[in-house]
C-alpha cells in the first residue's frame, strides 16, 4: 500500500505511476474536485464511484449513499474482525485526550485514522 499526499505531490501522476493502464475502478468519498481529478484513472467510467458528490451520473459513474445505521456499522465491523477491512491508524488517544483527538481530525488531513480508545 502507497499513500500519495494530495499537498505534496501530483495524484494523478503518482497514481499513473503505480497503475500504468489506469484502475479496475476508483472510489470518491468527497466529491467535487477531487473527484473530477481521479474519475480519469478509471479504465471505464461506470467503475467510478462517488460516496458524497451525486453529479457524478453526469461523469457515467454511479452514487453510492451512505448509511450509518445498525446494519452498515455491524458489516463494517465483521469486515473488520475478519481482517478483510483494515484502515491505516494514525493514532489512538485515550478518552480523557478527545478534544485534541477531534482537534487533529478537524485541523488537518490525517493519513489513516484517529482512534479514541475507551476502556
Amino acid at each position: 500500500m502507497r499513500f500519495v499526499d494530495y499537498t505534496t505531490e501530483d495524484v494523478v501522476a503518482a497514481a499513473r505511476e503505480l497503475a500504468p493502464d489506469g484502475f479496475v475502478g476508483t472510489v470518491d468519498l468527497v466529491g467535487g474536485p477531487s473527484l473530477r481529478t481521479v474519475a480519469p484513472l478509471a479504465r471505464d467510467p461506470r467503475d467510478v464511484i462517488a460516496v458524497g458528490d451525486q453529479s457524478v451520473s453526469h461523469i457515467g459513474g454511479r452514487f453510492v449513499e451512505r448509511r450509518l445505521d445498525r446494519e452498515n456499522l455491524d458489516r463494517a465491523a465483521r469486515l473488520a474482525l475478519d481482517g478483510l477491512l483494515a484502515p491505516p491508524i494514525t493514532a489512538v488517544h485515550p478518552l480523557s485526550d478527545a478534544p485534541a483527538a477531534l482537534a487533529t481530525v478537524e485541523n488537518g488531513h490525517t493519513a489513516g485514522k484517529v482512534v479514541i480508545k475507551v476502556t
